[in-house]
């Protein structure tokens, strides 16, 4: 009886206007290329909802030979920057903006994003040649 909690759940499949505003401020679209990006968006996820098995499945379709698993594990963990399990249109239509139109500072920040797995700021690459492995980090504060 009564309402059971305080917080609401947002209808992912509505686009609201402090939603466009924000992507308006904060992408190179504008309010029409983004209602058109929402709708397309919409047929491909109808719930809103970019989970990451449409996402593995719609990367393949791009890059059929590819090991697209753990590579689409990486970008999904990145574009799902909330971390609720899937990429709402927000996160998605930013994503796009910066692999499409971001500068080069914007795209080495994605980059760096994916890679660094447990959001420590730095990267470790491990390399094995001859049975001895090679630690290299990276450390965007060197930028």
């Amino acid at each position: 009886m009564g309402q059971k909690s305080g917080k609401h759940k947002k209808d992912l499949t509505h686009l609201s206007d402090e939603e466009i505003e924000r992507l308006t401020k904060n992408t190179t679209y504008s309010r029409q290329q983004i209602q058109d990006w929402h709708q397309g968006f919409l047929r491909d996820c109808p719930n809103g909802k970019l989970d990451k098995k449409k996402f593995l499945e719609v990367y393949k379709k791009f890059y059929p030979e590819g090991k697209a698993e753990k590579f689409c594990a990486q970008v999904f963990k990145t574009f799902d920057s909330d971390d609720n399990g899937y990429i709402d249109f927000v996160e998605f239509l930013i994503a796009v903006n910066i692999t499409s139109h971001g500068d080069i500072r914007e795209k080495l920040r994605l980059a760096f994003d994916m890679y660094d797995m447990n959001k420590n700021g730095k990267v470790i690459l491990m390399r094995n040649s001859n049975e001895s492995l090679r630690f290299i980090k990276y450390d965007l504060r060197l930028f």
